[in-house]
């Protein structure tokens, strides 16, 4: 009876174990906030040291995609709104559905606006569920999002 009892304890920390490593990785992978080395995909940006990395995740803007997704450009006030301007398009390197773009912060300026353009041409709607920080009328009756630094 003492070994099946042992077993059992040592079967539940095991299992604990992993669900505690589970969640921590799923938790250090998205947060609350789009500072330092956070990343909260539905603000479309991350700070990460004295860059800016863009993060389209195709999960948030999937019911507005109308074709397969071939390209994602960042098109803002740093480019002159071009939705293909080849320096601002974002990659999927690991298929996994985040299209990323890196920049230095002296290219993205805090407070500036942007809004990412799927295939060149459907200009996507940013989630307006996120803090207001993170968004800006863009004339249209949408909105745009805006780089933070905080």
């Amino acid at each position: 009876m003492k070994k099946i009892f042992t077993v059992v304890l040592w079967i539940i920390f095991a299992m604990l174990l992993i669900f505690a490593t589970c969640k921590g990785g799923a938790e250090g992978k998205k947060s609350s906030s789009s500072s330092e080395g956070k990343m909260d995909t539905r603000t479309g940006h991350y700070i990460k040291g004295d860059n800016v990395v863009f993060v389209f995740d195709t999960k948030i803007y999937s019911g507005q995609l109308l074709d397969e997704l071939e390209s994602v450009t960042v098109a803002g006030e740093f480019n002159g709104w071009d939705t293909g301007a080849a320096d601002w398009q974002a990659t999927d390197p690991d298929g996994d559905g985040l299209w990323t773009l890196e920049k230095p912060k002296s290219k993205v300026p805090n407070g500036i606006k942007f809004k990412f353009v799927a295939n060149q041409v459907d200009w996507m709607q940013p989630p307006t569920e996120i803090d207001k920080k993170y968004l800006a009328d863009d004339g249209f009756g949408g909105f745009n999002l805006v780089v933070n630094y905080e």
